[in-house]
């Protein structure tokens, strides 16, 4: 696979040694960006994306999993088992020829490899190597084993979500991960930066925990200064009321309002046909909204239900207030303003054949986003890399 040579990462060698989401995610928004990054994978347990999903139960193949192609598209696949010392002096010799290591396993395994950074570092002294694990390089529980199901509630947002008096719920994605994919991407920005200008490669730590909890400000000052704990609420808030999602016209269709002022309780009241509301003793100000919350929202649910929400949504917004559909995963795929900015790009494989997947997370204007390459066949690059090897030794 050809990679394009007009992008902001072009001629940046990244080695991955990942698997499920966080590096893999990481590594993908690099390769987005022209970075050419080698996945090594295990010949006998393949990336866990590859393995778990509906399309593997299916029909059997690792190469059509759609978690699989977002987080890795544009990478190539060499497939070698390490437990064969031949075959790790390869991966050394792949990584002494990289820039940026990206891992996401445990600590221990790097190091059972013998390819820790304290080794690392010897083989290649500006090596950059990222290691993304559920709780960093350190401490007591740097060894336990790590999934979003257990890293978010550690982190203490499992708490804030649902109703008062609920048991802790889960945020519906693994928001841990997805949080660390950024992470990973912009540090390895940073250290790229800072070997430019110094020539000196780094060890970076990342614990997805850590920079979980770094995304809930609010709750961990509420407690710090206020000694006060968080607790789930819905969906309102503590500033902005109404603030929630409203029943609306038709089969499971609903639309979220929030307000956060005065003013636009006001012409959220006009846009009701109710101007007279906004005089209401019991809805003036925040506070007295905020107190009298759920007698609220019956009035403003009795006129929602009415409504329909993509109608609403327009006209709400035009008359200042901010709102939205609350989208199934098909009517994202058919939204007006995500199809006129071409959000979904074609990705065309060599197994599935043409799907459509998210396209670019941030437009440059100066380097425009272009669609890296599909994601790779399990193994498919494993010849290819190694030739690019034994011609480098000659």
């Amino acid at each position: 696979m050809k990679k394009k040579t007009n992008l902001p990462l072009s001629g940046v060698k990244i080695i991955e040694f990942t698997t499920s989401w966080v590096g893999p995610g990481g590594g993908g928004l690099l390769a987005e960006m022209g970075a050419d990054i080698i996945k090594m994978e295990n010949p006998h347990v393949p990336d866990y994306w590859r393995r778990t999903v509906k399309a593997f139960q299916e029909t059997g193949s690792i190469n059509r999993s759609g978690l699989f192609a977002i987080n890795n598209r544009g990478k190539r696949s060499c497939a070698l088992d390490l437990k064969l010392p031949e075959n790790c002096e390869i991966a050394l010799q792949l990584i002494k020829r990289s820039d940026i290591l990206i891992t996401n396993f445990a600590p221990r395994v790097m190091d059972n490899l013998g390819m820790g950074y304290l080794v690392l570092k010897e083989l290649k002294p500006d090596l950059i190597m990222i290691a993304a694990s559920g709780y960093g390089a350190t401490g007591p529980d740097r060894e336990a084993v790590a999934f979003g199901v257990c890293l978010e509630p550690y982190a203490g947002l499992s708490s804030l979500i649902g109703y008062p008096g609920s048991p802790p719920m889960p945020c519906g994605t693994t928001l841990s991960d997805l949080a660390g994919q950024v992470l990973v991407a912009y540090t390895a920005l940073v250290a790229l930066h800072h070997r430019r200008t110094t020539g000196e490669g780094q060890f970076i730590d990342i614990s997805e925990v850590e920079n979980l909890i770094a995304c809930m400000p609010e709750a961990v000052m509420e407690y710090s200064m206020n000694h006060r704990v968080p607790q789930g609420q819905g969906n309102r808030d503590e500033l902005m009321v109404p603030h929630g999602t409203y029943r609306c016209k038709g089969d499971d269709k609903w639309i979220a309002i929030a307000v956060k002022n005065n003013a636009e309780w006001k012409s959220l009241c006009k846009a009701m046909g109710s101007p007279e509301l906004a005089e209401d003793e019991r809805f003036q100000d925040a506070f007295l909204r905020r107190k009298n919350e759920d007698e609220l929202n019956k009035v403003i649910t009795a006129w929602t239900l009415n409504q329909d929400n993509i109608e609403l949504m327009h006209r709400l917004q035009k008359a200042g207030v901010a709102a939205g559909p609350v989208y199934s995963g098909e009517e994202i795929y058919k939204d007006p303003h995500l199809n006129a900015r071409n959000f979904f790009v074609e990705h065309i494989h060599p197994e599935v054949g043409a799907k459509e997947l998210a396209g670019p997370y941030a437009r440059l204007s100066a380097t425009p986003w272009q669609m890296p390459g599909p994601d790779p066949l399990f193994g498919q690059h494993t010849e290819e890399i190694l030739k690019e090897l034994a011609a480098e030794k000659k």
